[in-house]
């Protein structure tokens, strides 16, 4: 190996290692939780120090990650050879479908790390996420630098490493698969497209075997494999279609080889993919079975129902709970406005790709290969070669010239200038092949995105390469063809302000400003100032433009990670994780050790590591037949039917609704119907009503009361805790389900998120909602004396003004409060009507302590629910549940198995 070679390998590494250690210093920034005052990060930082987990599904993937660390396999027993984890899903557990390559990786990390310093598995977690994902790095940088040169592979690298929605799921403190779903994806398309590219047959059978273990290692890192897998295959058809269309020969002729293997294994394409089929599917069905291999089918169809709000659920005509989980939401196209359009986040398409700016130049690096390769289709084979000597100033080193060759220049080669045959041939098939693979990759990302957010990530990965392809074209022609000063000025004028801008909006208004000014300063000397320095054989003026080009590129997505990292906030806190081990503190008989933990789904993953308890739902276990009925629970102003569906989904999870279903067709709207009468009733009530009302037969009724009033109903510990609030819009959702519209309304509490200190015999004003220029407001009114006086309404007033709103002379007032509910220093000191407002939809709910008052809006159809009495009243007025522990924020209720049912056989409840 010659020097020159040692020397670009050496380069590319050092790059590849800087931009890696970047993207990791970015991501560790995360675990300042700067967002946070310091005197309040201690309650978001765990035992060992660093802030609690970001998101639930850590917490999942940590328990896993210690079950396979403990003893050996993922859950908690083995039963004939399974594994299952009785932690989730009451009252039977599940059994144990992990991937387990993020354990796997992490223990090893944990292995390591401890050789040198000791470290428990959690700090390892914590950081896990942050070590893999900068991995992207490697193969982004190396596929667009087979493309193209350093500048545009370092922008690859980068734009892809930190892209907003694979960033936001990848930062230190988010333990999730996450981490894998860019670096394997690229390493694919890398062993792929080079299995293609190579010249030699049995590289290319090695890079096919390769495509091949990275297909496997994903597929036990993430479910969607599939997604990638099936694009490989539609990759090889759309070449083969396209070159037949466009009379390209990328087969030849069986005649001009010995043997048919011979030929076979120089067929790049057709190679490849038979190679990676046929190991691919004798591998899946050793592994896994037959069946795997229809399985993946169906699977990768499935993706298309995942907005189906009444579909997909594990029991018919319940609700999909995934239409409720943030990252299957549809994604809006642009967020921010025309300023938002030049900034990175997660939040919208064009955003989550980088901005407008990484989105035209994409698009741009697509149009290109779509017309080279229109071109190409007409390009005679039969071009001699051009042999005429270049002036010896022009004349390259060996190596240089073997670098140029490994990589496929699509910017300035001119068509006519391609050489003789062969190198246009290949020129046709790495354009082809390069136009396949992007344009199908992009054009079936876009179609995943359709079914969520999340699949922004995936879009990202092959425009992020498109981007890079674009900066590396635009550097190779500047160098070539720009040679005006003033056109050169206005690019690095243009790119410093592209530059500049993200910093101005997402990092500091004044350091954009001093960037925008030192850049537009040095352009100017770089540009300008060439007398002063040495010319070579690429100037200074040159360089300067190529950089802030790259630079223009990337600061969106750098800065949009900066922001992002700046902003976290740890998904739990001191009075979550100590109630949690208050429950797991069995010692004080408070609490049974079977005893199950009900609340809403979002963080069942950390109640079963932090009480080391069942629940009854969780990220994984969010079937839409459980939401329902833990949403009615909630919702329900029947603290009978509550208790009742609680006790039920703890013992005997939802078998009374399959055993009605067994006997009515499946039909579960009844099946339901049934239960939401029966439930809140004496267990010989609600046997009569099943048989009377229902023409059950007394053992078919007796079979079904099993489940549904079961005889020693476990312990049951309902979680309440204020970030409920703000989720009442989905649990209110599930639970008010209508089963024969299959549809539902969302019934909301809005929370002011400011106080106001108002003392007596004086006013304050408390801002509830702010929308389309009008300010909804909770007017406080307090007397000179006594704590029962207080008084209050919601006012609606233009912002601009600050009068009320009036529509055709009638004061418009959609949030109007029609009752008013106080409680002053622990004590409900108000409940009533508010004079001259009955008819208003909402109750206004004031909470007042040492003169700093708090406001609530809730909705009247809340107002005597379940969570309302037990989070807002304190449970005042019921024996259904008793409060067993407090903290801030958080309030645990233990159903009473003892208290007595106050229904009646007659009774119908509307809100049940």
């Amino acid at each position: 190996m010659d020097k020159q070679k040692l020397k670009t390998i050496a380069k590319a590494a050092a790059i590849i290692i800087i931009i890696m250690a970047f993207c990791f210093v970015l991501r560790a920034h995360a675990a300042d939780i700067s967002i946070i005052p310091d005197d309040m990060k201690a309650t978001y930082q765990d035992s060992d120090g660093l802030p609690y987990f970001s998101e639930m599904d850590s917490y999942y993937n940590l328990r896993m990650t210690q079950d396979y660390l403990d003893h050996g396999y993922f859950g908690d027993t083995q039963v004939n050879g399974t594994t299952v984890d009785m932690h989730r899903s009451s009252p039977d557990g599940v059994n144990t479908t992990f991937d387990p390559m993020i354990s796997w990786v992490t223990v090893g990390l944990y292995n390591v790390a401890n050789m040198f310093h000791s470290m428990s598995l959690k700090e390892v977690a914590f950081w896990a996420g942050a070590i893999v994902s900068c991995l992207a790095a490697i193969p982004a940088y190396t596929i667009v630098r087979r493309v193209t040169n350093d500048y545009g592979a370092a922008t690859a690298a980068i734009m892809v490493t930190l892209a907003p929605n694979y960033f936001s799921h990848t930062f230190a403190g988010f333990f999730d698969t996450d981490m894998f779903n860019v670096t394997l994806p690229l390493f694919i398309f890398l062993f792929f497209i080079e299995s293609i590219r190579s010249d030699n047959p049995k590289l290319r059978i090695i890079y096919s075997i390769l495509t091949v273990l990275t297909v496997a290692i994903f597929s036990i890192s993430w479910v969607g494999y599939t997604f990638y897998a099936a694009l490989l295959v539609l990759m090889a058809i759309v070449y083969y279609v396209l070159a037949y269309l466009l009379k390209m020969d990328v087969i030849e002729s069986v005649k001009n080889y010995d043997s048919k293997f011979q030929w076979f294994i120089n067929q790049r394409m057709l190679c490849s993919i038979i190679v990676i089929m046929v190991i691919g599917i004798i591998g899946v069905t050793l592994i896994s079975g037959i069946d795997s291999v229809s399985s993946t089918i169906s699977g990768l169809l499935s993706l298309l129902s995942l907005q189906s709000a009444g579909g997909g659920t594990a029991v018919s005509g319940f609700p999909n709970v995934f239409i409720s989980v943030a990252e299957m939401q549809i994604p809006t196209l642009l967020t921010g406005g025309i300023s938002g359009a030049f900034l990175a986040n997660s939040q919208s398409v064009v955003n989550g790709i980088g901005g407008i700016v990484a989105l035209f130049a994409a698009l741009a690096t697509l149009y290109l290969y779509t017309s080279r390769l229109w071109k190409l289709r007409s390009v005679s084979t039969s071009i001699e070669k051009h042999t005429g000597k270049p002036s010896k100033s022009k004349r390259k080193s060996a190596a240089q010239k073997k670098d140029e060759n490994n990589r496929f220049n699509l910017a300035i080669k001119d068509l006519t200038s391609l050489g003789g045959s062969d190198n246009v041939n290949k020129d046709k098939r790495l354009t082809l092949l390069y136009f396949t693979v992007l344009m199908v990759w992009t054009i079936s990302c876009i179609v995943a995105v359709t079914q969520g957010t999340r699949f922004i990530m995936t879009l990202m990965i092959p425009l992020g390469l498109c981007v890079g392809i674009f900066v590396g074209c635009a550097a190779d022609y500047i160098k070539a063809k720009v040679e005006d000063e003033r056109r050169l000025f206005l690019i690095c004028l243009i790119c410093s302000f592209l530059v500049s801008f993200p910093v101005v909006e997402q990092v500091n208004f004044l350091s954009g400003i001093i960037l925008f000014v030192v850049l537009v300063i040095v352009s100017a000397i770089a540009v300008y100032g060439g007398k002063f320095f040495k010319e070579s054989d690429i100037s200074l003026k040159k360089t300067a433009a190529v950089l802030l080009i790259t630079l223009a590129l990337i600061s969106p997505t750098v800065c949009g990670a900066y922001q992002t990292a700046s902003q976290v906030v740890p998904g739990a806190s001191d009075p979550m994780w100590n109630s949690m081990q208050y429950i797991n503190g069995t010692a004080n008989n408070t609490i049974s050790s079977d005893a199950v933990i009900e609340s809403w789904w979002d963080y069942g993953y950390l109640f079963e590591i932090a009480a080391n308890k069942q629940t009854a739902s969780d990220g994984g276990v969010q079937s839409g037949d459980r939401a329902f009925w833990m949403g009615r629970a909630m919702t329900t102003s029947n603290l009978d039917l509550s208790k009742g569906i609680l006790q039920m989904l703890a013992t005997t999870g939802t078998k009374a609704g399959e055993t009605l279903n067994s006997y009515n067709g499946n039909n579960s709207s009844q099946s339901t119907d049934i239960l939401l009468h029966t439930l809140a009733l004496p267990k010989s009530d609600a046997k009569n009503m099943m048989m009377n009302n229902y023409s059950l037969t007394s053992a078919q009724a007796d079979n079904v009361l099993q489940y549904s009033h079961p005889d020693n109903p476990k312990d049951v510990v309902f979680v309440a805790s204020s970030d409920m609030l703000q989720k009442a819009g989905w649990w209110t959702y599930f639970g008010t389900w209508n089963f024969a519209e299959q549809n539902s309304t969302s019934l909301q509490y809005m929370v002011s998120t400011t106080t106001a200190n108002i003392t007596p015999g004086h006013s304050g004003t408390i801002p509830l909602l702010d929308e389309n220029g009008i300010s909804f407001n909770a007017v406080i009114n307090r007397g000179a004396n006594g704590t029962n006086n207080t008084t209050g309404q919601v006012q609606a007033v233009f912002d601009n003004n600050n009068t009320t709103v009036e529509v055709n002379n009638t004061t418009y007032n959609p949030l109007k409060a029609s009752n008013l509910m106080v409680i002053e220093d622990n004590y409900l000191t108000k409940n009533e009507s508010i004079h001259g407002a009955t008819d208003g939809n909402y109750t206004l709910f004031v909470l007042g302590n040492n003169n700093t008052y708090n406001a609530i809006l809730i909705d009247n159809k809340l107002v005597d629910s379940m969570f309302t009495r037990l989070f807002l009243l304190g449970g005042n007025g019921q024996d259904q549940f008793q409060l067993i522990h407090m903290d801030s924020g958080i309030s645990l209720w233990k159903v009473n198995n003892n208290a007595s049912s106050t229904s009646s056989t007659n009774l119908t409840n509307s809100t049940g």
